[in-house]
């Protein structure tokens, strides 16, 4: 069976985790690799707006980050099944301490993804340094008193996005907004605080995000709460996600 594994760099720390594994796989799969880094092209015609993509002998698409149990279906020939990943959201907001994220707290960051291994931080860092200069916060994070992450949000300048996006050099795209759990919201807090951030940067912000789901981002709920407007649906992956862009103006 072919794979076809299609990511931005490290925009997500995983990336590089599941680059590792698909090595461990190379004499059991057809494995062809794609960073669309600066390739708008490809991401275009891919359709592309995860920071990782899946493909299979060219026509079944995967959107949720690569696991073992996933490749091993593979290799005995079968389509795995996949579906979207939709917890229950809190909406009352819960901020604690509100801090710029930087490289000095990067790995706490990385704790969104489960996986704060230190050389996955080192190549999310070199990612971020690539495009930002390092005097201004990538984001900005929301933790508790003993510095444990609880919500977050990063973003691009949107001239650097790969995505199909509307680009310019006053647009900002949030790349991440993480987590929440059932009763509250961690993430306005640190939106609000990245929002103050760009006001003399930027004059719009600009998100994708699902209508239910919070990968990437999400939901659609939320941005509207925070005064996002929803420009129209990007993309629709049937039986996982309607993906609609949002704009902000910042003021």
């Amino acid at each position: 069976m072919k794979l076809d594994f299609y990511y931005w760099s490290y925009q997500c720390p995983l990336n590089q985790s599941m680059l590792r594994l698909l090595e461990e796989y190379q004499d059991k799969l057809e494995i062809h690799t794609h960073d669309i880094t600066g390739n708008d092209i490809l991401a275009k015609q891919r359709s592309m707006y995860f920071p990782s993509l899946i493909v299979l002998d060219d026509r079944k698409r995967y959107f949720s980050p690569l696991k073992r149990q996933f490749l091993d279906t593979v290799c005995n020939g079968q389509y795995p099944m996949e579906h979207p990943y939709l917890p229950k959201l809190g909406t009352k907001e819960k901020t604690v301490m509100i801090q710029p994220l930087t490289n000095d707290n990067l790995c706490i960051a990385c704790h969104c993804t489960g996986d704060d291994r230190l050389d996955l931080c080192k190549a999310k860092e070199q990612f971020l340094q690539s495009y930002q200069s390092r005097q201004k916060p990538y984001g900005y994070l929301n933790l508790d008193r003993e510095g444990h992450l609880l919500g977050g949000v990063e973003y691009m300048p949107s001239i650097f996005v790969p995505y199909d996006i509307p680009k310019g050099e006053r647009i900002a795209f949030l790349t991440c907004v993480y987590c929440s759990d059932e009763e509250y919201d961690y993430k306005s807090g640190p939106l609000r605080a990245l929002e103050n951030e760009l006001d003399n940067d930027y004059d719009q912000m600009i998100v994708i995000s699902d209508e239910h789901g919070i990968f990437p981002n999400g939901d659609l709920a939320f941005f509207l709460k925070n005064g996002f407007h929803d420009e129209g649906i990007l993309s629709v992956e049937e039986n996982y996600c309607t993906l609609h862009l949002l704009s902000k103006r910042i003021e």
